[in-house]
């Protein structure tokens, strides 16, 4: 045996071995499933398992007028330290902030103040009403699209972290379009439990109940009971604030524990001094969820929200405050449920289907090539096997367009099989011996084959680039497919013929 045909065999040898050792965690997934292995194993896509899908829509005029409110509150916090009095900030949907003054004294100051420490804001308008005076900002477009765009981004993020706690395995996360996102999540069946883990905005806020002095600058927002309930529309403290959430019991009461950072430890040791004797409103969602009146100053980073929780409710509170808020509100524009029994019909039929066309081909091989036949079905054996492998080392989903990829694979790759042997028997027709029959067989067939193959997998990548979902569970079995059908072509095919003699025929190649 040749020092090349050695050299081979081993290159052979490690890459079964390899293919075996990616696949180890599918097959043992109890032992190895856990990650701590070189590749996952092969899970099942939503279409195959069943599971949640929902479609999104991130209502990112909201995220807009949310920063243009939070910049109109910093900027009256300020304004009021240099005694400037505000009245109010207001912002709009249509990227705009009103900032009413008291008196028209402080126009010039306000506006110096603005022009200076918020550039991305112009001055479009300025109303008069006696004293007072309300002036008008406008966000710049090329701004707004920049939140919007930012907006849509920390949304993926935020479901990512939400379903990240809920304990799904392989989920689908993917924004589509420019304030679109899909979310699959295998596994999954109850759709409203979903919807209100992860779609829920979890905007919480601290807001003082008014006294006589905010009494005009109050703000009506309900009760868990659906009370109304009249808070200052000054906020205090946002959810930004939140370290960590946990379910906890307090005299008899599920709540949930909230541990600030060290931002939020200061802000809310301010509150608590400022507000000593006074209610502090906790809102999540526009509801008032308590409003515990304040005892002492309050240092230690810990604040907590009761309201007469169950268990899940607290449990489902916690995950959303954990994971952070939602930049705007999302819509649900589509969602529905695939059953675990349709799954598996799909996964029994694409099966049966691989199988049917791999016997169907298995046969016409064997009877039209012979003993060479047999040599394209082991590499065609061998070619499902990496692909499989390949799957596993990438971490990819198997979803039913993959399986359609994966049943196209084993009709392509045999057709590279058909040239080679074809180019055989026409050096054999011509009366060249075995050896050199097979030399040039695989050697003039070798650029019909990567040609093809090639514009493939070109095609796969642009479906992989600009596909979502399935088409993308479909290119990437496609490509990876395409991959091993050239090694197994080229490469085994040829290692089986310099290894087995193959003996029959006219010319002692049995073909």
């Amino acid at each position: 045996m040749g020092s090349d045909l050695t050299r081979r065999i081993v290159i052979y040898c490690l890459v079964v071995l390899g293919a075996l050792a990616f696949l180890l965690p599918t097959f043992f997934k109890e032992s190895l499933g856990d990650g701590a292995w070189i590749s996952r194993p092969l899970s099942l896509g939503l279409d195959l398992q069943g599971g949640v899908y929902l479609v999104y829509e991130v209502e990112v005029k909201e995220a807009v007028k949310s920063h243009l409110q939070t910049v109109g509150s910093a900027a009256r916090r300020e304004l009021r330290s240099k005694k400037v009095p505000v009245q109010r900030v207001l912002a709009n949907t249509n990227r705009e902030l009103e900032l009413t003054l008291l008196s028209d004294r402080s126009v010039d100051q306000v506006r110096a103040f603005m022009e200076e420490e918020f550039d991305t804001l112009r001055l479009s308008d300025e109303k008069r009403s006696g004293s007072k005076v309300t002036l008008l900002f406008t966000l710049g477009e090329e701004e707004a699209r920049r939140i919007e765009r930012s907006a849509v981004d920390r949304a993926i993020e935020t479901l990512r972290n939400r379903v990240d706690q809920f304990g799904v395995s392989e989920p689908l996360i993917q924004k589509v379009g420019t304030k679109r996102i899909i979310l699959q999540m295998p596994g999954a069946s109850d759709v409203d439990s979903v919807k209100k883990i992860v779609g829920s905005v979890a905007k919480l806020e601290f807001r003082f109940h008014p006294n006589t002095e905010t009494r005009r600058f109050a703000e009506q927002v309900k009760t868990r009971e659906g009370a109304s309930v009249a808070v200052e529309d000054e906020v205090q403290m946002t959810g930004e604030a939140v370290d960590d959430a946990r379910v906890s019991t307090a005299n008899g009461q599920v709540e949930v524990s909230l541990a600030l950072n060290r931002e939020g430890s200061r802000t809310f040791r301010r509150i608590t001094t400022e507000g000593v004797g006074r209610q502090l409103s906790i809102i999540l969602d526009g509801v008032e969820y308590s409003s515990p009146v304040i005892r002492e100053p309050i240092a230690g980073g810990r604040a907590s929200i009761s309201g007469g929780f169950t268990f899940e409710e607290a449990k489902q509170l916690a995950v959303v405050l954990r994971a952070g808020a939602l930049p705007a509100p999302l819509k649900v524009l589509e969602e529905r449920t695939v059953g675990p029994t349709l799954g598996k019909e799909s996964i029994e039929k694409g099966v049966l289907a691989i199988v049917v066309g791999f016997v169907a081909i298995m046969l016409f091989m064997v009877a039209y090539y012979k003993k060479s036949g047999v040599v394209a079905i082991a590499s065609l054996a061998l070619n499902v096997l990496l692909v499989l492998a390949g799957l596993s080392a990438f971490g990819a989903t198997l979803t039913l367009p993959g399986l359609a990829g994966l049943a196209l694979t084993v009709g392509m790759a045999v057709d590279a099989n058909v040239i080679i042997f074809e180019r055989i028997r026409e050096e054999l027709r011509v009366g060249a011996g075995r050896d050199a029959a097979v030399e040039a067989g695989f050697g003039k067939a070798l650029s019909a084959i990567i040609d093809s193959n090639v514009t493939t997998l070109l095609a796969g990548l642009v479906l992989y680039y600009f596909g979502t979902g399935p088409i993308k569970g479909f290119a990437v079995t496609l490509s990876i497919g395409i991959l091993t059908t050239i090694y197994c072509a080229t490469f085994v095919a040829k290692l089986s013929f310099d290894i087995f003699r193959l003996k029959g025929g006219s010319r002692g190649l049995s073909i």
